[in-house]
């Protein structure tokens, strides 16, 4: 049994290469970017108004200003007022150099002559966006590497992309087993798995095939022969432990996979397991949902981002609410909820106990024997949809 540590770094060392093509902005939602993103051109591209009002010329304590014109939005000001005069003018539109605007609200509205009502707005350069303030052409506005979440599309589109190149996700099965998944009875259980991995996986923007197999031999493997055949990565839940019928570790080997690790000293989840066939990979998470939540987070989406260009969720460091102290030997991703105070683990029972777990907004990392006053940080990282994953954007004027 391997550190959740050395498991990462296991992860890591997997060349698995991938594959980069450039998209639309439309069909790139949840996709990795693979390249730099840079602006076209200065943002803003020129002086821009940030309020409706009227462009003033100032001339020393004048307060009253002839109108000589308007500017809207998409439009360039037909005449340049001299000091005296003014020209309407609304949000968006260019500002004639050397002016300032004076929102509307502090004027009496006139149309051929405008008085400004508020002394203090008569100050040179109010209320212009400059050229160039925001980020001046070849600036790097999405660094490569960032999940490209509906935000960063959008600044995508404002630096004057129709396309971004992007790593193209892997093919994903998941073969969920399990004699009581789907039986009827007092014994038979619903699939949850399932569809968790398909709603995690459709914010990466990967495409997933669903499967099942019972717990018998010869049927798991079938399953696992076509899946593993297909896809790039297979995952399974369930058949991965120490029980008579956990037959997925055998199967994979069987199939020629080699084991890159079997079970990792974390609870939830310590039978986790990982095998690589060439580019391919089957990772075995354990059935309980509480476990597969856990486990999705911390291996499955890593191992994901092999393919993708080293992405990686990213982790953040937040208080504690209160006092914490974990004593067992293994390392514990406890489910915590996000207050005005700090983390606050969630009450459950256990890897079986969903309706807690799902709950939460993440994972706090508990390290054995180690005690966190309140206020002190502690890594945490949030489930996917729920804060969304953070993008590895520059940092602003970088």
């Amino acid at each position: 049994m391997i550190s959740y540590d050395e498991s990462q770094c296991c992860i890591d060392a997997l060349d698995l290469g991938g594959t980069r093509e450039s998209i639309s902005l439309l069909a790139a939602a949840g996709r990795v970017c693979a390249d730099d993103v840079c602006l076209l051109r200065d943002q803003p591209g020129f002086d821009r108004s940030t309020m409706d009002g009227y462009a003033i010329a100032l001339d020393g304590e004048r307060e009253s200003f002839a109108v000589i014109g308007a500017v809207h939005a998409g439009e360039t000001a037909s005449v340049t007022p001299q000091p005296g005069q003014a020209i309407k003018i609304m949000t968006g539109a260019p500002c004639p150099a050397s002016l300032t605007v004076v929102p509307i609200e502090c004027t009496d509205g006139g149309t051929e002559t405008v008085r400004v009502t508020d002394h203090s707005r008569l100050a040179p350069g109010r209320n212009i966006a400059w050229q160039g303030e925001d980020g001046r052409a070849g600036s790097v506005v999405v660094s490569a590497g960032t999940l490209l979440t509906a935000p960063v599309l959008s600044v995508a589109a404002m630096a004057g992309h129709a396309e971004v190149a992007t790593w193209r996700p892997p093919t994903v099965a998941v073969v969920t087993t399990g004699d009581e998944v789907g039986a009827d009875g007092v014994a038979g259980i619903a699939d949850s798995n399932g569809p968790l991995l398909q709603a995690l996986l459709s914010e990466l923007g990967v495409g997933v095939s669903h499967h099942h197999a019972r717990d018998e031999a010869g049927g798991l493997r079938a399953v696992l022969a076509k899946a593993l055949a297909d896809h790039e990565v297979v995952v399974t839940t369930g058949g991965v432990s120490a029980g008579d019928r956990d037959l997925v570790p055998g199967t994979a080997e069987e199939l020629g996979y080699a084991t890159v690790f079997h079970k990792v000293a974390i609870q939830p989840g310590k039978p986790v397991f990982l095998a690589q066939r060439e580019q391919r990979c089957l990772i075995g998470l354990p059935g309980n949902p509480v476990s597969v939540l856990a486990t999705a987070h911390l291996f499955l989406l890593p191992l994901l981002g092999r393919y993708l260009g080293g992405w990686r969720p990213q982790w953040l460091q937040l208080p504690v609410a209160q006092a914490l102290t974990h004593l067992k030997p293994r390392e514990l991703f406890q489910p915590a909820i996000l207050t005005p105070k700090g983390l606050e683990p969630v009450a459950w029972n256990g890897s079986g106990d969903l309706l807690a777990a799902a709950s939460a907004d993440g994972l706090m990392r508990l390290v054995p024997n180690v005690a966190k006053r309140a206020g002190e940080r502690i890594r945490f990282l949030p489930f996917g949809g729920r804060f969304g994953t953070r993008s590895r954007m520059p940092e602003r004027g970088a």
